[in-house]
């Protein structure tokens, strides 16, 4: 079984770093990290495993959350919010299902005025800036895609302080994405691609 790992930054994946094909922050970042991973490995048969931190208004920070399904989000055009697909992803039952808004900006208080925020707030449970590349390409390409996630703030922190508090949270969200692994290789040997 071959697995593509991916995080924003190394922060978020602390020792796990050897293994992870790292994004960058942000959509353009993703963006071109994405088309550099898949015209090495388009052809092959993987799983797109997305791992890092988000921010949520309604989970306590540290819960760790399989991404359900994701709402690609930054500009509306429309009524309606971009939706790419919904993804019912199988992990164990010990984790937070969640819906995710991925924007291309760190969503804050001090980003959204109070009536955008809210309004979001009610079709979602957690924010990041890269899971909506990441899923289209997915999409594109017609591989599965899972994404495990560890809440690092509640909407209330500015970058210099999500860095703080990143570093302690990856030993957490590591050690899950440990458990995950050690399962999958008891079924068959894993290759990581890079």
């Amino acid at each position: 079984m071959k697995i593509a790992l991916f995080a924003a930054v190394p922060d978020e994946v602390g020792d796990f770093a050897d293994r992870v094909n790292f994004t960058g922050i942000g959509r353009e970042n993703a963006t071109r990290a994405m088309l550099e991973f898949m015209s090495k490995h388009k052809d092959e048969d993987f799983i797109m495993l997305n791992i890092g931190t988000v921010g949520s208004h309604d989970r306590r920070v540290g819960t760790v959350l399989s991404i359900r399904e994701i709402l690609s989000a930054g500009a509306r055009f429309y009524d309606e919010p971009m939706i790419p697909d919904y993804f019912e992803l199988a992990v164990d039952e010990n984790v937070e299902k969640s819906v995710l808004y991925s924007s291309d900006c760190f969503v804050s208080t001090e980003v959204y005025n109070e009536y955008y925020l809210e309004d979001i707030k009610s079709q979602v449970d957690c924010f990041d800036m890269e899971s909506s590349v990441l899923i289209n390409f997915a999409q594109e390409y017609g591989k599965k895609y899972v994404s495990y996630k560890i809440v690092s703030d509640n909407l209330d922190v500015d970058i210099e302080t999500w860095r703080e508090r990143v570093k302690e949270l990856s030993k957490k969200l590591v050690a899950h994405i440990q458990d995950v692994i050690r399962e999958l290789e008891e079924k068959e040997p894993i290759e990581f691609l890079k």
